[in-house]
């Protein structure tokens, strides 16, 4: 017997129902035989089982499914049915009293819990099999799904923006965080807080262990669980790493996105651009529309060839033209829009105009409804920390997370209409460096590589070579030494030395 989340079409022919607090759980044999409605995750409004299906244990299933559900008490209008499945009656109400550990008592122990399961795994199976006997919740949201090698943080943080603007609620779920892991799940731009990752960790630990998730699989459950849980309009998911076995690729969106296609990860992902291009296409379902900012014909083909399997259209950006710097903003023109963004970093023009096209993708199909004085202020007030930031006056010190390759070719082609430039940087072990730093001493030759605290950062002298740098292994005191610097430092590389980075350089202000 499938038990799963009914869609809206088939909750309406079951009657007329307006309540988006209600969710509707379905029992299927070939087509439905019963279903379940519960309100809020806490209350049993529906049970319904087809006369001829009844006393085979399906009214059962559906309780004790929606037992996962509810985080404290459930309760049901008293009923003798209820009680042999562990009800206790109460005044005329039937209580279940969930199964809560009290294993965590706060947010650290939580982290150190997560942190040492699995970092990631490269199969969704425990994951899927986890989700479906869960009825697989995430078909309750709306979502957009964001791949790609950069830009697909600034791409939802755009999308994110304009939808707030029309007034929606929205979720994000992105990686990695620049402040604080809570960062990873957002609504609005505000994070969820430790108490209800200590809620949820304690609800579900013991499921966690039992199907053997992985860090980043339990992260993505909790965000589902927790957008569901705060009734959201719209949920934007980022891809972690790849596409086709990231633990995102579990929704099913309204459209999946991907921004570009770059030579990272190629231990995981392949070493080749079609290589890369077939495993974030692994996001591509059936019937469900894909858009690209890519424009590698090679990587284009494989899009295509994917999404024919999958009867998806394919999406891709239109030309951006007129892009210039004015008075510190980037301003284009893109299809019948004039759009002006507050930063001064070129490269999020595409990041903005492929969201632009999402968002006119969703408009013009009945998805959202958006007016274009929500959307061309959504572009302009949209604020992503870590890219091509300002965080400093005087000296001005602009963060950037150019992390790889690519996204140095970006960073460089934004800083170098600055002058009297010192550059900070620090990076992984698995980047194209020396690619990066030949780049950076295009720029200028006061270049400064240091070191920071992560198990994959890579050490001053590998990143240095022979390269004619200056090594400091403490980045705290290169840039302590950069506050006395004449002109624009650029602190740069990996979001994980950003991270560190920049609360230190706000705590000096």
């Amino acid at each position: 017997m499938e038990l799963r989340i009914l869609k809206d079409y088939e909750i309406n022919n079951i009657q007329n129902i307006d309540e988006e607090k209600l969710i509707f759980i379905g029992a299927f044999d070939e087509h439905l035989v019963g279903y379940i409605g519960i309100y809020d995750f806490y209350r049993i409004d529906y049970l319904y089982v087809n006369k001829d299906y009844r006393n085979r244990g399906i009214g059962s299933q559906l309780i004790e499914l929606v037992k996962k559900y509810a985080f404290n008490d459930l309760i049901v209008k008293g009923h003798p049915y209820f009680e042999h499945l562990g009800f206790i009656n109460d005044h005329g109400y039937d209580i279940y009293h969930c199964q809560t550990s009290n294993t965590f008592k706060s947010y650290d122990e939580v982290q150190n819990f997560i942190a040492s399961q699995k970092s990631r795994v490269y199969a969704l199976t425990n994951f899927k099999n986890f989700m479906n006997d869960m009825a697989n919740p995430q078909l309750l949201l709306k979502c957009i799904h964001i791949g790609g090698t950069n830009g697909k943080g600034s791409t939802t943080n755009y999308l994110s923006s304009v939808l707030q603007s029309e007034g929606y609620k929205v979720a994000s779920f992105t990686s990695p965080a620049l402040v604080s892991r809570l960062d990873i799940m957002r609504i609005n731009g505000q994070s969820i807080d430790e108490e209800t990752i200590i809620q949820y960790a304690n609800r579900y630990m013991q499921l966690w262990l039992n199907y053997e998730l992985s860090m980043f699989e339990i992260e993505v459950f909790i965000s589902i669980m927790y957008f569901i849980s705060q009734h959201v309009d719209y949920a934007l998911f980022e891809v972690g790493l790849g596409g086709e076995l990231d633990a995102t690729n579990i929704i099913e969106p309204l459209i999946a996105v991907n921004t570009n296609i770059g030579l990272d990860h190629t231990e995981y992902l392949g070493d080749t651009y079609e290589k890369i291009a077939k495993t974030k296409g692994g996001i591509i379902k059936d019937n469900i529309p894909f858009i690209t900012g890519e424009n590698k014909q090679e990587c284009i083909d494989v899009f295509r060839s994917i999404c024919d399997q999958h009867h998806s259209s394919l999406l891709q950006l239109d030309s951006i033209e007129n892009i210039h710097l004015d008075q510190n903003q980037v301003i284009y023109d893109y299809k019948n829009y004039h759009v002006t963004l507050n930063t001064t970093a070129l490269y999020q023009a595409n990041n903005s105009a492929l969201a632009l096209d999402i968002l006119l993708y969703l408009r013009d199909n009945g998805l959202i409804h958006l007016n274009d004085e929500n959307l061309l202020n959504g572009l302009y007030e949209a604020k992503w920390l870590g890219r091509f930031e300002t965080v400093n006056e005087n000296p001005l010190i602009i963060i950037d997370g150019a992390h790889n390759k690519e996204g140095m070719e970006a960073f460089y082609n934004s800083a170098k209409y600055y002058t009297k430039i010192k550059i900070i940087f620090s990076a992984l072990r698995d980047k194209d460096t020396h690619a990066m730093i030949k780049l950076l001493l295009r720029l200028t030759d006061d270049v400064t590589i240091c070191e920071f605290d992560y198990y994959r950062a890579q050490s001053a002298e590998i990143l240095a070579e022979n390269f004619p740098v200056k090594i400091e292994k403490d980045w705290h005191k290169a840039i302590d030494d950069a506050f006395y610097h004449d002109g624009v430092v650029f602190i740069t590389g990996s979001l994980y030395f950003l991270s560190q980075v920049r609360p230190y350089i706000l705590s000096k202000k």
